[in-house]
């Protein structure tokens, strides 16, 4: 459980700084391929979190859910849209850098994660 956390601080962090002020989408299943599609890419601590399969919805990454409600909890990240399309992350940028700085992964590192993980995002 703890590394559930523990990616939903790196995540809600890496995308604040790479993205401040853009909503993270969460629909049709399109973050959960874009992570599947960079997950060999995250920092090593993070290797074996997430796993993926196709449930009777589609495809889906198994943890993301929790990672989600996570950062709900820990208010790093919004409830999601009334229709779930979106999180906004409600950190700021040096809130962000503590919390990297604590799990010991750079900024830099965490910014291109999440330029991967954004650019791997389906567009509909």
């Amino acid at each position: 459980m703890r590394e559930i956390y523990e990616f939903a601080e790196f995540f809600a962090a890496g995308w604040r700084l790479a993205y401040p002020g853009k909503a993270i989408p969460i629909n049709d299943g399109r973050l959960d391929q874009a992570l599947q599609k960079v997950r060999t890419s995250l920092p090593a601590k993070f290797l074996e979190l997430l796993s993926f399969g196709t449930t009777r919805i589609g495809f889906r990454c198994y943890e993301l859910p929790e990672i989600l409600h996570a950062g709900f909890n820990n208010l790093l990240l919004s409830a999601p849209t009334p229709a779930h399309t979106s999180v906004d992350v409600i950190i700021d940028d040096q809130t962000a850098r503590i919390l990297l700085r604590r799990r010991g992964i750079t900024p830099q590192k965490a910014i291109e994660c999440a330029k991967l993980i954004n650019s791997a995002i389906p567009q509909n």
